[in-house]
């Protein structure tokens, strides 16, 4: 597997140096995403927190690498990578899949070395251990596959027509709604760390109500925000992500 420059892992990518950060925040994609869908936090970000990527195999800089289906295998790569590359106080934000991945990675940072993240960021997910809108999905062929990505409105309509990028890209998402299908927690108590849930109020996916049931994974407090816009609210209402990010952190 090659490295990212700037991490030495492959499971990460830093697309800003930020040597004098106080914080790190490491960031998961959704079901299908890649790294590059935070490219632009990074720089939005104040100065004074350091942003990580995590990239799943099967895709951008690990295209040739045959995706991850099973929760435990995911989780366990990118913790691994988190306490080889972060020092020092750390937060973690998942977004849809990434939200459920990021749980996993906290229960099992928080018995490591490296101890529990400051904060929990779970966003258009509803809590584990409840069954999401993607039962059965990976179970659909293509073209439904993809009529379910359209959906969601992350791939404008048509894009996915061509039968070469699709070729290209529903492997990886085939295996990651495959992983959400089958993921079932052991245990999940709840973590020891205070978590900020976030929900597009026209998220065809997941409710609002839905998404404040992470409530139930902590015991350190929870927040909910509901932002305006459908499952990838968090593109369209970036500056306002980041400012909740930024005021839950410095609090």
């Amino acid at each position: 597997m090659r490295s990212v420059p700037g991490t030495g892992s492959p499971w990460l990518r830093r697309f800003h140096a930020r040597e004098g950060a106080r914080l790190t925040v490491v960031l998961f994609p959704h079901a299908g995403g890649s790294a590059n869908f935070y490219r632009e936090w990074s720089a939005d970000l104040p100065e004074e927190y350091a942003l990580l990527v995590v990239q799943y195999p099967g895709r951008e800089t690990r295209m040739g690498e045959p995706p991850v289906d099973r929760m435990e295998d995911l989780a366990e790569g990118a913790v691994a990578a988190i306490e080889e590359c972060v020092s020092g106080p750390y937060a973690l934000f998942g977004h849809s899949m990434g939200a459920l991945v990021a749980y996993e990675s906290t229960r099992r940072l928080a018995k490591g070395p490296l101890g529990a993240p400051v904060r929990l960021f779970a966003s258009a997910r509803c809590a584990p251990g409840r069954e999401g809108p993607t039962a059965g999905v990976h179970l659909l062929d293509d073209d439904g596959l993809v009529a379910v990505i359209e959906a969601l409105g992350g791939t404008p309509p048509g894009v996915l027509a061509d039968h070469g990028l699709r070729s290209l890209v529903l492997p990886a998402v085939r295996g990651d709604y495959r992983l959400v299908d089958t993921y079932r927690p052991t245990a999940p108590a709840p973590v020891d760390v205070p978590v900020t849930a976030l929900a597009g109020a026209d998220d065809p996916s997941v409710t609002p109500e839905e998404v404040a049931a992470w409530a139930e994974t902590t015991t350190r407090g929870h927040v909910l925000e509901v932002l305006p816009g459908d499952h990838f609210f968090p593109v369209r209402h970036r500056a306002e992500v980041l400012r909740i990010l930024a005021r839950d952190l410095a609090g």
